[in-house]
């Protein structure tokens, strides 16, 4: 038990004596008419045109954003679309940040039906297999969603990351909060069924969002996997059962004790709709912006400048506007009425009245 547990010694042995490298990466999992879910940030299903766009356009903001911010950092974008079948502006968006393209399977899905929501989201476990074979002792892994912004340079979060084995963003949810239909206190009841003890602490939430791995830990994630992957879709159906691509990496987080919340001071998720808003004064000044929200907003109208300046062209007068366009740290008229706007358009682009 304690040998499945540990990340390897012989990996914080070598750290000193090679170059390492900082890998960042993201994705795009383009789902079939039969195996589509519903995604409500992007307003749509896994096989619509609307979702497909949504998720091609957010790509320019993030890549150029880490590249201008990270110049040494090797950008993966993951993807089971081939490369013809991209868009020529993200062709030409990758050869200028330098990104590699990997198209990969995806061979971690889930049964048909098993929840309602984000089924494409456990090809980040497809991704972890494909990452164990390319990292080197002492390497390192931000896997971040595609409606993120980096602001800052993330050398402090890599030196991290390769310190402490692991960076994670803990969102802080109480106990009886359901999350996506599976509360904490359930999860900790998967745990010690599926291991046959209690966690060794509370469990805490960590958001998929924005996972920051040493290559050790990347390698204890895939030993781990199996096993709770073939106990959870092996469990009856009135029983409380992991939904998402998070609620799996919180239990393999306690299994391997990757407990490091240092996440939090690098990002926070962002939510600026009319319902519900979090930010708050000095948000503005994290070093990644997640922006789940803004994805056919903000995120859009900041791909458009993008696209016409081919980068970052000022800083300052970019991050002004990115503040404008995506309310952060507040929401001005101006951007309720471009919202409202680009709402009206998708309406009659997507959904015609005859």
């Amino acid at each position: 038990a304690q040998e499945s547990r540990g990340l390897g010694d012989v990996y914080k042995r070598q750290l000193c004596m090679k170059p390492f490298k900082n890998y960042i990466a993201t994705w795009f999992y383009r789902e079939s008419h039969e195996e589509a879910s519903y995604y409500p940030q992007a307003g749509g299903r896994g096989d619509s045109a609307l979702l497909h766009s949504v998720y091609m356009q957010i790509q320019v903001p993030f890549f150029t954003t880490f590249r201008h911010y990270n110049p040494e950092a090797e950008l993966l974008f993951f993807t089971n679309l081939e490369a013809g079948q991209l868009p020529p502006f993200l062709t030409e968006l990758f050869q200028r940040t330098r990104t590699e393209v990997v198209t990969l399977p995806y061979r971690n899905r889930p049964p048909k039906g098993w929840y309602k929501a984000w089924m494409n989201q456990f090809y980040v476990y497809d991704i972890f297999k494909e990452m164990e074979r390319r990292m080197q002792p002492g390497d390192t892994l931000l896997v971040c969603d595609a409606d993120c912004l980096c602001r800052t340079p993330l050398h402090s979060l890599f030196q991290s990351i390769r310190t402490d084995g692991s960076t994670l963003y803990d969102l802080g949810c109480p106990q009886g909060f359901s999350i996506n239909g599976t509360t904490l206190a359930q999860m900790e009841e998967f745990y010690t069924s599926c291991y046959g003890e209690r966690p060794s602490s509370p469990m805490a939430y960590y958001g998929g969002e924005f996972i920051g791995l040493r290559a050790d830990a990347v390698h204890g994630v895939n030993r781990e996997f199996p096993v709770v992957w073939q106990f959870n879709f092996n469990l009856p159906a009135d029983t409380a059962r992991l939904h998402e691509e998070a609620h799996i990496f919180s239990v393999l987080a306690e299994r391997l004790h990757l407990r490091y919340a240092t996440a939090n001071r690098y990002v926070k998720r962002l939510w600026t709709t009319p319902i519900y808003n979090n930010v708050s004064p000095g948000d503005e000044k994290l070093s990644v912006w997640h922006l789940p929200s803004e994805k056919k907003f903000g995120l859009y109208r900041l791909y458009r400048i993008l696209e016409r300046d081919k980068g970052i062209l000022d800083e300052q007068r970019f991050w002004a506007k990115a503040g404008t366009y995506c309310g952060i740290p507040h929401i001005g008229w101006g951007k309720k009425a471009c919202d409202f706007i680009l709402t009206l358009k998708e309406k009659l682009k997507y959904h015609p009245t005859h």
